[in-house]
């Protein structure tokens, strides 16, 4: 029962529409036909009936003068006039009557018999349940002084020829039901099923972001306020859509402005790659020049993209920003930070984030890292190697303290900085990037400068991703010491 009805309800309206209106027109066809079938059928056995009763009328009349001839006269009269009846028009056609006392029968027919007339008898009788015999039978019967006059014809026959007539006009009706069911369909269809499903089909426009459709009838009233009311709505969407891109665009702009300058930097090549899952990104670099000609670099990503992690991202560059201008050791700077983001970010808002503190001249690299993906160094032709320091992510335990560890630059290096959107990007076939192609590109392409190495990773990422929608926001840092 639960599967039909949910069948029922997956139907299109046209469909249900259709098979309920003609299940009620033939239902009422049916029933129309049932009742006129029995309403007919009794009325023509009752006329038969009159019309035997005149005839057996008629046929008392004719004996009164015959019985004047004696017994044999009678006899000879009612096989006459049984004989003289027409066996396509009067099937069954038999005449017997119960005269002064005596019975008689026509014999032109072969009906006559005893069984016969005690049925013709009993059939006459309303008073008396009537057997299977004189259910056979349809008697007329007129009873007067000198007796009493029987004449029957076939139930059968009857019934017979009243329900060709009925069924020629059943036919009839059936053919104006089909017609009248179908011409009640289509003008169902034109009227509620065929604007309803242009009202489904903007609808589903509105759903995938069409918000230009109109939905249009002239079906009825209560549709016509349906489609007025589906076109407010779709107004108001996009009112507030424009009004939801105008306050994004802003948005981007801002965090777009917060992107630091990576140009001019004395002593280090730096070039980056930012490119956010939604307008605004929940991903943070930075660049910030400490003194003694020494830069941080710093790369986040908060938990989720999007407006949320747009905001908590911005937070954690005012709080790297105050915390670079109290001590340049990227441990500490990222104690402090983490118990700030605890103070201020609400509780599950998580967030990673590695710090570099690169010396051009010293040529030292110090680092810290907060469940970050790890940098990847290269000194000059080397196998590029991961800085794989690290400790708790931001955001989980304000009293963690975080470790860093230095190391001594000999030669040219390389430093390149991912997030996880990098790593964890998908090809169509659900393969991820990974680290492996990260470290294959840097070995292929030994020299160069940090935009150019940068254009080389976005596109191989472009390549590798064959116009997949990244889900995750892209950030990727290039810095290069000569």
């Amino acid at each position: 029962m639960d599967t039909f009805k949910h069948r029922w309800h997956q139907l299109p309206i046209s469909r249900q529409l259709l098979v309920l209106v003609n299940a009620i027109l033939f239902g009422f066809v049916v029933l129309f036909l049932v009742v006129d079938y029995r309403v007919r059928m009794d009325r023509h056995l009752n006329e038969k009936q009159i019309a035997l009763t005149e005839e057996a009328k008629t046929m008392y009349e004719s004996l009164l003068v015959a019985e004047a001839h004696g017994g044999e006269a009678i006899q000879d009269l009612v096989d006459n006039v049984c004989a003289r009846m027409n066996t396509d028009d009067s099937p069954g056609h038999h005449i017997a009557a119960d005269w002064r006392g005596l019975p008689y029968q026509a014999v032109s027919h072969g009906h006559a018999s005893d069984g016969m007339l005690l049925a013709m008898r009993t059939a006459a009788d309303s008073k008396v349940t009537r057997s299977n015999a004189t259910r056979a039978l349809v008697v007329g019967a007129f009873a007067g002084p000198a007796g009493t006059v029987y004449i029957s014809e076939k139930r059968s026959a009857v019934v017979g020829a009243t329900r060709r007539s009925l069924l020629i006009q059943m036919l009839a009706v059936l053919l104006l039901g089909a017609i009248a069911a179908f011409v009640v369909s289509a003008v169902l269809r034109q009227l509620i099923a065929k604007p309803i499903q242009g009202f489904v089909s903007a609808l589903r426009s509105v759903a995938a972001g069409d918000l230009s459709v109109i939905a249009r009838t002239r079906s009825c009233r209560e549709l016509s306020y349906l489609a007025d009311q589906i076109n407010s709505m779709t107004e108001a969407l996009d009112h507030a859509q424009r009004d939801h891109r105008v306050h994004m665009e802003k948005a981007r702009q801002i965090q777009q402005n917060l992107r630091p300058a990576v140009n001019g930097l004395v002593g280090i090549d730096v070039a980056e790659l930012f490119e956010p899952a939604d307008d605004v990104g929940g991903d943070y670099y930075d660049v910030i020049p400490l003194s003694d000609g020494r830069y941080l670099l710093c790369v986040a990503d908060v938990s989720g993209h999007g407006v949320p992690a747009a905001m908590a991202a911005t937070l954690l560059k005012a709080f790297v920003s105050e915390a670079a201008k109290k001590s340049s050791s990227p441990a500490e700077i990222l104690t402090d930070v983490n118990q700030r983001y605890c103070e201020y970010v609400m509780m599950g808002h998580f967030a990673t984030m590695t710090l570099l503190v690169v010396d051009p001249q010293r040529r030292q690299l110090t680092y810290a890292n907060a469940g970050h993906e790890l940098p990847f160094l290269q000194i000059g032709r080397d196998t590029p190697v991961r800085l794989n320091v690290g400790n708790l992510i931001l955001g989980v335990e304000e009293d963690t303290h975080y470790d860093e560890d230095t190391v001594e630059l000999n030669g040219s290096t390389r430093i390149v900085i991912v997030s996880d959107g990098v790593t964890e990007a998908f090809d169509p076939s659900e393969d991820q990037y990974g680290t492996d192609r990260i470290e294959q590109l840097m070995r292929k392409v030994p020299t160069s400068t940090a935009r150019e190495l940068v254009e080389e990773f976005e596109s191989s990422l472009d390549t590798f991703r064959k116009g997949r929608q990244a889900f995750d926001d892209t950030t990727l840092l290039v810095a290069q010491l000569g």
